[in-house]
């Protein structure tokens, strides 16, 4: 009688792991559960009081750092200052190295050479978002204000330019967050390192807070101020510039972001990211218990890139939940430098550090539940609780160890022994040999999976060789396709096909071939009846016999006849056969021939007119009847007709419902993409079959488009791919564009510019023209027509036109300004293109733009 394993197995764990577990858990749960209680709540106590001091350790600490770093930089814009009196007293132009103005940054070909992005340098667009700037370690730059000529500060520029040496040492001496040194003069002349640009046009220095203030005093003084180029809130540091007869040529200033003078690297990463710290000042017109403390400084500021260099610094307020808690911390505040208070914070119990100066004071926030943690010594107290209970534990323990550990070893062996001779079997079998068996029986129902394993080899076998064959027979069959579409004058032709197995019957050849008048290109379409190898076979043996008559002077019908007479030989018997629409074309002659044996007819649209029609005819399929005698048939195609031949794996493609894709589908899509190439025709045709089939594609697919053109073939001057608003576009077109300037001989300078003009358009489609969150296609095509480089957008999001969008008011001053700010994309793509055409069709922004590169680039517009 053959027990189930799984009886087995039940009554092995029932017995020795369940007994073992009850008995531990009655001797030792309810002297440990009292202990671990009463001692845990003692540790608490005891923490909370070892954390609060530590916090207020902190605080202290971090006040002393910052009223040191404070006077460092203090040092560092004085004896700045005192530099530029120097050399503006020596007035000697000495050779200095190359000026580089801050509009040079915009151009790469004249930004400095070491130009490049480094951590910390980012520039807050108005959704918040970070972008990096651009600056060079090994160069200052120059930003002169409004309306001042080059020509009229020359001087000036050469004598700042010799204090290059002092910028660079100073900042080696510095923090490593990021911020600039600046010399602004009362020529209107700004240098500022680390060099870069994105100044606003109309920033003028003369006309800032801390430039005003320097004029009339002797000394340092800070500042809270906005960078109009990061758009950050920064702490700026000025120190008036004077000769020697106390005339004031201008201030020395550095900007340091506010939250990197407050020096709390290690802070976060010691109370694990979750408390908060804050610079704060008390409130002159006393109403701190109404607004809170005002905020000079806070390592995690939540401010977005709305803030403005014009608009100065919105006050921002730490205030405390409960009025009573705050009193407490103000008092304490004003009677001791440094201390700490509990009070609510954003409605959670918190533990408040503080350390004060004459002028502001460092406060530090941590949650109690980040306070309370108890660390190592709740291990370490509790260890001296278990020692008796570890005693008894230990006796019973080690009886249920010896029982469990005998019953165990011998069971454990009995059971496994078979699992370990079937793992040795797998492995000898994943290795390769496939002669492995297994002897040993069990006599229950391991014995059934011993018989299956056993049978597993030779089947595994067969298994590898046949995917072997079928992988050589995929190869093959992809090198039997062609390679690329030819290129035939008057004619712009597009072929591909789709398997729904390894290999199949469908097929498809461009064939260059010999007829009565000359030269001709035969199109060729084909079905075999069923897929897999076999349809694959007789497919190779077709393709074969067109090859092989390709060098004979035959027309259509000839052509045709003489295959089928072989294949219907080949066939005879074996009940397959094969559908073909043969096309013959010949460079710039509006007339085809063709012939159809038993396939489908072509498809003809001429989108001039609108109008639909077909290349019919009549014939059998080949492999049928070996002396059936077949047709020619001719017909004129005018300019701009399209033919697509395909195989029934399109039309007859279904859905979730069983619902065909049909031939009227066939017919919208090719008339909604009649604008674009052959190539854009196919690959429509063919996504959208691909998205109709959710379950997965039942036949094989085979497409060839046909379009009638008076231009000579160009290879390569074309090229079409799509994208959607859910994936990375800028990833999927860059390459693209790179390798079609390649193949047109597109200089750099031509290929940045095509990419940044798609930048523009596809980023604003995505940000601005979909109100779902659907996934959209997004078609873009490029092409060269000698000199002139054509790009086109086609998309289904809201309809916008850029030509009526308004151009920024970039000479206007910001708080006269009718219009919102933006449209700086819209402007660029405009100054970077020769001619733009947009319409709204088949609920679609369709936008052509077109380039001379015959023409210099134009410099981007300020």
């Amino acid at each position: 009688m053959k027990i189930p394993i799984r009886i087995k197995i039940f009554v092995v764990l029932l017995a020795f792991s369940l007994g073992p577990i009850f008995l531990s858990r009655g001797l030792m749960g309810k002297a440990s559960g009292e202990a671990v209680r009463d001692l845990a709540e003692e540790l608490r106590r005891e923490l909370l009081l070892i954390v609060a001091s530590e916090l207020e350790y902190n605080a202290s600490s971090l006040l002393t750092l910052l009223e040191r770093g404070g006077e460092t930089m203090k040092l560092a814009v004085r004896a700045l200052s005192m530099d530029t009196s120097r050399v503006f007293e020596n007035n000697k132009s000495d050779a200095v190295s190359k000026v580089y103005y801050s509009i040079d940054f915009a151009d790469p070909d004249e930004a400095p050479p070491d130009i490049m992005n480094h951590t910390g340098y980012v520039r807050k667009t108005m959704s918040g978002r970070e972008r990096p700037i651009k600056v060079s370690f090994g160069f200052p730059s120059v930003h002169l204000s409004h309306r001042v000529r080059i020509s009229d500060v020359e001087k000036d520029v050469e004598l700042l330019q010799q204090l290059t040496p002092t910028l660079r040492s100073i900042i080696q001496d510095m923090t490593k967050a990021p911020f600039w040194i600046n010399i602004g003069l009362e020529s209107g002349v700004l240098l500022t390192y680390p060099g870069h640009g994105g100044f606003p046009s109309m920033y003028d220095h003369r006309d800032q807070d801390w430039y005003q203030d320097s004029k009339e005093s002797q000394s340092w003084k800070f500042y809270l101020t906005v960078d109009p180029v990061t758009r950050a809130t920064v702490t700026t540091i000025a120190f008036p510039i004077r000769s020697a007869d106390g005339t004031f040529l201008g201030c020395a200033s550095l900007d340091l972001p506010s939250f990197a003078i407050m020096g709390e690297e290690g802070l976060k990463e010691r109370w694990e990211g979750d408390i908060l710290s804050f610079m704060v000042t008390r409130d002159p017109s006393g109403d701190t218990l109404d607004k809170g403390l005002p905020i000079l400084a806070q390592k995690d500021s939540q401010e977005g890139g709305r803030r403005h260099w014009m608009s100065g610094v919105e006050q921002e307020w730490l205030t405390f939940d409960d009025a009573i808690g705050t009193e407490v911390l103000l008092h304490a505040m004003d009677m001791q430098k440094s201390g700490t208070v509990p009070l609510s914070y954003k409605g959670e119990g918190s533990l408040c550090a503080f350390a004060s100066n004459n002028y502001f004071s460092f406060i530090i926030i941590a949650p109690k539940r980040v306070v309370s943690r108890l660390p190592n010594a709740v291990a370490d107290s509790l260890e001296y609780l278990f020692d008796e209970m570890r005693d008894i534990s230990m006796i019973v323990s080690g009886i249920m160890l010896i029982f469990t550990g005998l019953i165990a070893w011998f069971g454990s062996r009995a059971i496994t022994r078979p699992i370990l001779t079937l793992t040795a079997v797998a492995r000898r079998l994943s290795g390769g040999d496939f002669s492995a068996r297994m002897t040993q029986h069990t006599g229950d129902e391991r014995d059934d999976l011993v018989d299956s394993f056993n049978e597993m080899g030779p089947k595994l076998k067969e298994l590898l060789q046949l995917n072997k064959d079928m992988a050589l027979a995929e190869e093959v069959q992809r090198l039997l396709l062609p390679h690329s579409e030819p290129c035939l004058d008057g004619f712009d032709l597009s072929g591909g096909i789709s398997y729904c197995d390894q290999t199949g019957g469908d097929y498809y050849d461009f064939l260059n071939i010999k007829c009565q008048d000359g030269e001709a290109l035969g199109v060729i379409v084909g079905d075999v009846a069923g897929h897999g190898l076999p349809s694959a076979m007789v497919m190779a043996a077709t393709r074969g016999q067109f090859h092989t008559l390709a060098k004979i002077p035959l027309g259509p019908h000839e052509r045709i006849q003489s295959i089928n007479e072989v294949l219907s030989r080949d066939l005879d018997g074996s009940g397959r056969f094969l559908t073909m629409f043969y096309l013959q074309l010949k460079e710039n002659t509006p007339s085809v021939k063709w012939v159809r044996a038993g396939h489908d007819p072509a498809i003809r649209y001429n989108p001039a007119t609108d109008t639909f029609g077909e290349l019919s005819g009549e014939g059998l399929p080949l492999g049928v009847l070996e002396e059936y005698a077949y047709e020619s048939n001719e017909a004129i195609l005018e300019d701009g007709e399209i033919l697509v031949l395909s195989t029934d794996g399109v039309w007859e493609a279904r859905n979730s419902e069983g619902i065909m894709f049909g031939k009227k589908r066939m017919l919208v899509i090719i008339k909604e993409n009649a604008h674009k190439n052959a190539e854009g025709v196919r690959l429509a045709l063919m996504d959208a079959v691909d998205h109709y089939q959710v379950n997965g594609q039942e036949d094989d697919i085979a497409v060839v488009v046909i379009k009638k053109t008076s231009g000579k073939c160009m290879p390569g001057d074309t090229v079409s791919f799509r994208m959607t608003n859910k994936e990375n576009c800028f990833r999927c077109f860059q390459p693209k564009v790179e390798s079609f300037g390649r193949s047109n001989g597109l200089s750099g300078k031509i290929v940045f510019h095509l990419t940044l003009v798609l930048d523009e358009l596809i980023t604003n489609i995505i940000n601005y023209g979909y109100a779902d969150f659907d996934e959209h296609p997004i078609d873009v095509s490029l092409s060269m027509d000698g000199d002139i480089l054509t790009i086109r957008v086609e998309d289904d999001s809201e309809p916008f036109n850029i030509l009526e969008a308004p151009a920024p008011e970039l000479d206007v001053p910001l708080e006269d300004r009718d219009r919102p700010i933006g449209g700086m994309g819209i402007h660029l793509i405009k100054n970077m293109v020769h001619g733009i055409e947009y319409v709204r069709e088949g609920g679609k922004n369709v936008l052509t733009l077109s380039k001379d590169i015959s023409k210099s680039c134009s410099s981007m517009k300020e």
